[in-house]
């Protein structure tokens, strides 16, 4: 009688349980759907056929000299990387001389060509661009016309920042 009575139990409990698992789980799967976004009634909706813009967007095209400067800059900054690793891996001290005056060659190129560049401009040209190179110096003005008197102007400035003789510069106009 004992046994009959403790299967009575045991069944009990089991009958217990799997009600309160499916309570449990009612109670998770309400929550969960209230959780979840109600139907839209769309009875009274209108359908939008032309996109709504705020903002436009304003998209800058880069000139000739603005590329030009940024081309510039890429292989410069290439060329300074290719020779720090050279001074680093230098065999001997003259490689590693050698490498350090290149590197402020550049430097220097680059500071002659900004004050230049800066100089014309203030000559009350729109944009300037020069070019230092061994013995000659190339400038591209941003002007639809040149007179004799500007390219004798851009000249002089060259001229004086750099030293290269006047038959050694080369003046152009890009509007």
């Amino acid at each position: 009688m004992l046994v009959i009575a403790l299967k009575k139990i045991r069944m009990a409990l089991i009958a217990i349980g799997i009600v309160v698992l499916g309570i449990l789980l009612f109670q998770l799967v309400t929550s969960y759907q209230n959780r979840l976004p109600s139907k839209v009634d769309r009875t009274n909706a209108m359908e939008v056929t032309k996109p709504i813009v705020t903002e436009q967007a304003v998209i800058a095209i880069p000139d000739f000299f603005t590329e030009y400067r940024l081309e510039r800059d890429k292989i410069r900054s290439e060329r300074f990387d290719l020779l720090k690793d050279m001074m680093k891996t230098a065999q001997n001290e003259d490689a590693k001389q050698k490498a350090q005056d290149a590197i402020m060659k550049l430097v220097l190129e680059k500071q002659r060509e900004y004050e230049m560049e800066n100089m014309i401009k203030a000559r009350g040209f729109q944009d300037a661009l020069v070019l230092v190179q061994d013995n000659s110096v190339n400038a591209v003005i941003k002007t639809a016309s040149f007179s004799r008197e500007d390219v004798l102007q851009v000249a002089d400035v060259i001229r004086r920042v750099t030293g290269v003789k006047s038959e050694d510069i080369t003046i152009s106009a890009k509007p």
